[in-house]
């Protein structure tokens, strides 16, 4: 592996150098244009028709009434964190690749939702400037209006590689209004005024009370994210094991902590509750009837030896997968990483699986899949990404931060076997180098979405490239892949892939700001 060591630097140096280098490379406020593909080649595998979809059977998942309707609501599509989509995405039939940028610096879109008017909504990090919520055409990239979020300090150990707070996992609830847990550990609800032409705040409910106080963390607990039950009871987790709910009437809030556990990952929500992954256990919560968070279940997990390359904290990286009678995440369990399959109903285990390569088995990602209607019963599907040797702090070392990425992606089913029990199994592998970007799953063309990371072996220093790919459920072959950019300023730093609600379009963002891929046949 080709590897430029140099002498670990300050947090504060490197993020001034990245200042200096994404404006050297010429982002500026408020730009679009094509993306830097000059050198890349378009790929599409010979053993697949031009147009080439091949939809799926599945069982839909359930819509929560108090949210944005399945594929428009949040990063992970809908409620259950299914990171699946009905519609198609995009075919590669002579696709365009555009980029916009919307700050003078790094300005990383997260999550994307859309709004009843099919309007892209999205948490932009403009580091140098701060954190907006803004409202962006899905056509042609403009910026239409933003919102100004309460500044990360500088000086913040987590800040901004470690640190998943702030607003990345905001929710569109049904009312078209932005849920999102704000830097200065309140939880806003936003609303975008047609008639004004800008966002609203509705209503503010502040946590600072409720955090828990930590001397280990010098600048204290924060709000990881927010959002609705099936009730419309807000319920909220912190990044030291505080979960709580809020009566969205009175503003009552109560809590339970998890104490000595931490949660960096977005949680699912289903009709019987809400689950959420800590650094050592899985859990499903209820409210009672006053509205104190209530534990049904527990389980813990193998959370092995230490913080793995990719990994923010020493345990599960993925956020839990709602389908049928079961829910999924990994472990982080040595030397490889397992996947598994619990019982909603009590947390009981049912299946696990170990992955990828001894001593290089990771994911910090969630779990796009399926599941639908066997002879024996309801079958289960799971794609899986390698995550293994992501480096954030080697954002300006040759090869950048995938440089030492093992790379890597697998399915997963879980079948029952008609006597109670499953067969748990891999189904294929591919090599593809997903490095660091949620994946998606369009359920409509049976094509898994990733954006994966190349270096080629015979360029020079930084000119590594990052593609738009698709591969096929069911093979797990490439089928094509779209080139997207080259270098530092294409790096996703963990966003997700979204697929537009009217298919054939996908959007992923970057460093440098949101890039959108589009069919154009």
């Amino acid at each position: 592996m080709r590897v430029m060591h140099i002498p670990r630097l300050s947090l504060v140096v490197v993020l001034l150098a990245a200042s200096v280098l994404l404006c050297a490379l010429g982002c500026g406020e408020e730009t679009t244009g094509p993306a830097d593909t000059a050198t890349m080649q378009f790929y599409r595998n010979p053993e697949f028709p031009e147009v080439y979809r091949n939809p799926l059977d599945y069982l839909t998942y359930p819509q929560h009434p108090f949210l944005a309707p399945n594929g428009r609501s949040n990063m992970h599509s809908d409620a259950y964190m299914s990171d699946s989509y009905d519609v198609s995405g995009p075919l590669g039939l002579d696709p365009e690749v555009t980029r916009a940028s919307y700050g003078t610096d790094w300005n990383l879109p997260v999550t994307i939702a859309f709004d009843s008017q099919g309007r892209i909504v999205t948490f932009v990090n403009r580091r140098a400037e701060g954190s907006y919520i803004m409202l962006i055409d899905p056509n042609t990239l403009e910026s239409l209006a933003s919102y100004a979020l309460p500044p990360q300090r500088s000086d913040d150990p987590l800040h901004p590689l470690s640190d998943t707070s702030g607003g990345a996992y905001f929710v569109l609830d049904s009312q078209d209004r932005v849920v999102i847990a704000d830097r200065d550990n309140a939880v806003q609800i936003i609303k975008y005024s047609e008639e004004k032409g800008r966002f609203e705040q509705v209503r503010r409910y502040s946590l600072q009370s409720y955090v828990v106080p930590l001397e280990r963390a010098p600048l204290g607990d924060r709000v990881q994210m927010a959002s609705p039950d099936w009730e419309g009871r807000l319920w909220f987790s912190t990044r030291y094991g505080k979960v709580g709910t809020i009566d969205p009437q009175s503003g009552l809030v109560r809590t339970i902590e998890l104490a000595g556990e931490e949660i960096q990952n977005s949680f699912s929500i289903g009709e019987d509750g809400v689950y959420i992954v800590s650094d050592h256990a899985l859990y499903r919560f209820h409210a009672d009837g006053t509205g104190n968070p209530v534990i049904d279940w527990r389980t813990g997990y193998d959370r092995g030896t230490r913080v793995k390359p990719s990994m923010i904290h020493q345990g599960s990286g993925t956020t839990p997968h709602l389908f049928g009678d079961l829910v999924a995440i990994c472990d982080n369990a040595e030397p490889w990483m397992n996947v598994m399959f619990l019982r909603r109903s009590d947390g009981r285990v049912v299946g696990r699986l170990p992955l990828f390569q001894e001593g290089q088995s990771t994911t910090e990602n969630a779990m796009p899949g399926l599941v639908r209607q066997g002879p024996d019963g309801l079958e289960y599907s799971l794609i899986v990404e390698n995550n293994y040797g992501l480096l954030r702090t080697s954002l300006f070392q040759s090869g950048g931060c995938c440089g030492e990425s093992a790379g890597g992606l697998s399915r997963v089913d879980l079948v029952p076997d008609g006597q109670g029990s499953y067969t748990c199994r891999e189904v294929w592998t591919s090599p593809e180098n997903s490095c660091s970007t949620v994946p998606k799953l369009s359920l409509g063309s049976g094509l898994v979405y990733l954006y994966t990371y190349v270096w080629p072996a015979d360029t020079p220093g930084d000119s590594y490239q990052y593609y738009f790919t698709a591969i096929d459920f069911e093979t797990g072959k490439t089928v094509f892949r779209v080139p997207v950019g080259e270098g530092v300023w294409y790096f996703d730093m963990g966003a997700p892939i979204t697929l537009s609600p009217e298919g054939g379009t996908a959007y992923i963002g970057t460093v440098g700001g949101l890039v959108r891929i589009a069919d154009s046949a």
